[in-house]
C-alpha cells in the first residue's frame, strides 16, 4: 500500500501486523486501530489517517520507493 502513496489504516490482528501497523504510524503514512476493531476506534484511525499532512507524506514516501523491490533485491543476492 505504501507504493499507493495513499494514506492506510491496519487492524492488526495477529503475528507481524502489529509491526507493520507500528512502521506506518512511525513513518506517519495512516493510522493504527488500537486494541478491538470498533466503530469508535475505527473512525479514530480514519480522522488520523485522513489528515492532510498524513497524506503528503504518504504521496512523498511513494515517490522514494523503488518500483519493483522484489527484483532489486533478487539481483544483489545473486550478485554477491
Amino acid at each position: 500500500m505504501a507504493r499507493a502513496g495513499v494514506p492506510q489504516v491496519v487492524a492488526p490482528l495477529f503475528s507481524d501486523q502489529f509491526y507493520w501497523a507500528s512502521r506506518v504510524c512511525a513513518l506517519e503514512i495512516g493510522a493504527s486501530v488500537a486494541g478491538p476493531l470498533t466503530p469508535e476506534s475505527l473512525t479514530s484511525a480514519l480522522s488520523a489517517a485522513l489528515a492532510p499532512s498524513v497524506a503528503w507524506r504518504a504521496k512523498k514516501l511513494a515517490s522514494q520507493l523503488e518500483p519493483d523491490g522484489a527484483t532489486i533485491a533478487a539481483r544483489r543476492l545473486v550478485s554477491v
